[in-house]
């Protein structure tokens, strides 16, 4: 069991940072912090971490621009759970407790034990209820059932309410185990949640009505596993008066008399966890009626774990989308948010195609034009040109004043790259020419650009300061393309013979004489006619 902060800068790659058992940690940009962040907007002592009645809180220490947790502003202290998101200026820091998942008020802990046997089972229901859970009120005499039977509807009332618009899913757990302490004459209770990546139960939330610190429960593998399998919940009585169950492997071994145990089964038919209620000190605790109204709770919590978990993926997945949505075509980012791909950071080598291009005699075009039509030459050329690169499943790099980096192979894996990445550089010359023949109409002056490319081996990854960290490449292809760019006339588009090597006859090029490029000498590019025929 760990504490632990995950500091996510923008655009930057994560780093971890574990706290010491109840050490107050500072933040904030000055070396003197505990963790210092590296961030213009963090003040130089930002905030502070400290261990208060039992609990993580967080303080802020009159910071400029404000501490931040799920986008709401501290305010002197608060306390954190799992999960929680701080905001330091652009920064964010992800706060995890892996004993957090244990209500803090108990320190009770959950083992599931293999070598447990299954304990004598009272009743066992299906998933779906019966068509006959409540009958009609006039054929019902016994008065104590009608008001058992509000009471399960008055609870699943409740539940609901208090479920509607909780999204934090550890707090979500709380409110469902507080209900259910509500109702059942319960000691303690368990929820474990099952793990998409590795497919196992894990303990998310525990409660105990006594505060009992050497208090451990043990429930059987065998017994977690047909739950979920077989969606049943089960309801056990007199557990240690099994005579088929030895005392030292009942399923719980500390003197557990009755049990519940319920799946969360959505209405997908998803099993994502399972709801463990059990009683220490009296048999026959828990009646059927008990167990149909916690499989009801159950179904409802089910769905509003559900839609937590997908609140905080579509969360995730936005956050995503904003990053790189700028950077690449709708269709590869889509591919990144859905999982199909994975950018890791920094300091990994890729064969990938770099592409430059540039506007021929901007520094004197601009002086001749007044700023605000540069601006508006250049907002229209960027954006003819930055739909091509996401037409031909390029990345865009960066803008460097009148010009751009493309590149294809990084961050997402590109089948054919280099000829995709020359196919584009033929397009936007072509895009160009037509940009050219509207403002010939509108008689407005032209504008020509040079384009190199070249392939190769490059290092890729987050580069640069924590307030202004972008995912880039460095290596030489790099200079190369860009020394091409530079190197090439109005409307040319000169390549390398590493990227002609890589698509080989499906390109018409014209030899040129070789040129001496500055830091890396004598090169024979090749001039970009058309697409060979047969590749058209």
């Amino acid at each position: 069991m760990t504490t632990r902060l995950v500091i996510v800068g923008p655009m930057g790659p994560k780093r971890e940072y574990v706290l010491s058992e109840h050490e107050p940690v500072s933040l904030g940009r000055h070396p003197s912090q505990r963790l210092q962040v590296l961030d213009r907007l963090c003040s130089k002592e930002h905030a502070v971490l400290e261990w208060a009645s039992e609990q993580w809180h967080i303080r802020d220490l009159g910071s400029r621009n404000g501490t931040y947790v799920n986008q709401t502003q501290v305010v002197g202290s608060r306390p954190l759970v799992s999960g929680d998101r701080i905001l330091l200026g652009n920064t964010e820091v992800i706060f995890l407790d892996d004993s957090n998942q244990i209500s803090s008020a108990s320190a009770t802990r959950v083992t599931i034990l293999p070598g447990l046997k299954q304990p004598q089972i009272s009743t066992v229901l299906q998933h779906r209820a019966s068509s006959d859970d409540y009958r009609p009120a006039d054929v019902i005499s016994d008065a104590s059932e009608l008001r058992q039977d509000y009471e399960r509807l008055r609870e699943a009332w409740k539940l609901q309410r208090e479920l509607a618009f909780e999204v934090n899913l550890d707090e979500l757990l709380r409110k469902i185990m507080d209900s259910l302490f509500d109702v059942m004459q319960c000691d303690r209770g368990a929820i474990l949640l099952r793990n998409p990546a590795t497919g196992d139960v894990e303990t998310r939330h525990v409660r105990s009505r006594e505060d009992d610190q050497s208090d451990e429960i043990q429930i059987s593998r065998t017994l977690i596993d047909q739950v979920m399998d077989q969606k049943v919940a089960f309801q056990s009585n007199d557990l240690m008066g099994d005579d088929r169950i030895n005392p030292t492997e009942s399923i719980i071994a500390t003197g557990v008399r009755s049990s519940l145990s319920v799946p969360l089964v959505t209405r997908s038919e998803d099993v994502l966890g399972i709801i463990h209620l059990d009683c220490l000190y009296s048999t026959n605790a828990f009646t059927e009626r008990d167990l149909e109204l916690v499989k009801g709770l159950a179904n409802q919590a089910a769905l509003a774990i559900e839609n937590s978990i997908l609140i905080a993926q579509r969360e995730e997945q936005q956050r995503v989308r904003e990053r790189f949505s700028r950077l690449m075509s709708p269709a590869l980012v889509e591919e990144l948010v859905s999982g199909n791909v994975e950018i890791a950071p920094g300091g990994q080598s890729h064969k990938t195609t770099v592409l430059f291009t540039d506007i021929r005699e901007f520094t004197s075009m601009s002086q001749r034009l007044e700023a605000q039509e540069v601006v508006q030459i250049l907002n229209e050329h960027f954006e003819t040109l930055v739909d091509v690169v996401f037409d031909h499943e390029g990345t865009l790099d960066k803008y460097m004043g009148d010009g751009l980096m493309a590149l294809w192979g990084v961050p997402l894996e590109v089948d054919d790259a280099a000829y995709k990445a020359v196919a584009a550089a033929i397009s936007m010359r072509d895009a160009v020419q037509r940009f050219n023949e509207k403002r010939r109409r509108d008689g407005l002056e032209e504008i020509y650009i040079g384009i190199g490319v070249d392939t190769g081996d490059l290092i890729a990854g987050y580069m640069g300061s924590s307030r202004t960290m972008n995912y880039t490449v460095i290596g030489p292809p790099v200079n190369l393309a860009s020394r091409l760019c530079g190197a090439a006339q109005a409307m040319q588009i000169l390549i390398s013979s590493n990227t002609l090597e890589a698509i080989g006859q499906r390109i018409d090029v014209e030899a040129l004489p070789p040129i001496a490029l500055k830091g890396i000498g004598s090169v024979a590019p090749y001039n970009v006619l058309k697409l060979a025929t047969s590749a058209t």
